[in-house]
């Protein structure tokens, strides 16, 4: 029986400018936002991708909501299934799983509710603006009321980082929620809500015998340890906290390169 091949999106398989680690300008725009190029992958890349999406097994996972998924780019038909808000919405032929989001749904009755998680983000949010002078307010923004995340502005993460993340993550733990820290986005996710559920249900209905992942945040790692094998790049979340996992193949890549690598290694997986 075949396997499924499931991935994340950002830093994984497409890169910012900044995170690209080399000159876009010869790469391939796969995503556009406010009239500019927001996502790039290689030209090796979006080969490799072409030929993923033929063999439909293919799942793109990410935390994006269905909009921002909308935004990127495939170079051939977009895969029937994905993905998005972390695991709380199942796509198919571009349309929310019904059945799967009151699955999801009676799964988060037991973590703390979201306004409230909110709202501790919201004061954490003023604080930041008063350490920073002259900064703007971080945006704090709700996800599908599933989970919700902050948007740092310039200069904000550093003061974040260390003690104050410590306190922040104890608090949200015990209410049923992991944080993690991606870039300028800090995530309060309730552990409940993974991307490992909703590829495993992807999985059960395509009869498929189980799935390769690749990842790069701590959001990712459910994911990761659940497929029967995975890659993740040597850049990111993972990277930086040390994780590791005999299961997980460290590619040594970095930036679009990496996700190149990974495009690779998945069409590989599921031929």
């Amino acid at each position: 029986m075949r396997l499924l091949a499931a991935s994340d999106l950002d830093q994984t398989l497409v890169f910012s400018e900044r995170s690209a680690a080399r000159d876009v300008a010869g790469l391939v725009a796969v995503e556009e936002y406010e009239g500019r190029t927001i996502s790039y992958v290689t030209p090796r890349a979006w080969d490799l991708l072409r030929e993923l999406l033929a063999t439909g097994d293919f799942v793109p996972v990410t935390t994006r909501t269905p909009a921002q998924y909308a935004r990127i780019r495939w170079p051939a038909a977009p895969p029937a299934w994905a993905v998005c808000a972390n695991g709380g919405v199942l796509l198919l032929d571009g349309r929310p799983d019904a059945a799967w989001s009151a699955q999801v749904r009676a799964n988060l009755a037991a973590a703390r509710a979201l306004p409230e998680v909110h709202a501790v983000l919201a004061r954490l949010a003023a604080e930041l603006r008063a350490l920073v002078p002259g900064s703007a307010d971080p945006a704090v923004r709700s996800v599908e009321g599933l989970f919700a995340y902050v948007v740092l502005r310039e200069g904000q993460r550093p003061p974040l980082e260390g003690a104050r993340l410590g306190e922040l993550t104890a608090l949200l733990d015990g209410w049923g929620y992991g944080v993690s820290l991606q870039g300028r986005k800090l995530y309060a996710v309730p552990r409940a809500l993974t991307k490992s559920a909703a590829v495993a249900e992807v999985v059960r209905r395509r009869g498929a015998a189980g799935f390769v992942a690749a990842g790069d945040s701590l959001l990712d790692v459910d994911l990761l340890l659940a497929a029967e094998r995975g890659w993740r790049p040597g850049h990111g979340e993972l990277l930086r906290a040390g994780w590791d996992d005999p299961g997980v193949v460290l590619v040594h890549d970095t930036g679009a390169a990496a996700g190149e690598r990974i495009a690779e290694e998945l069409l590989l997986a599921v031929r």
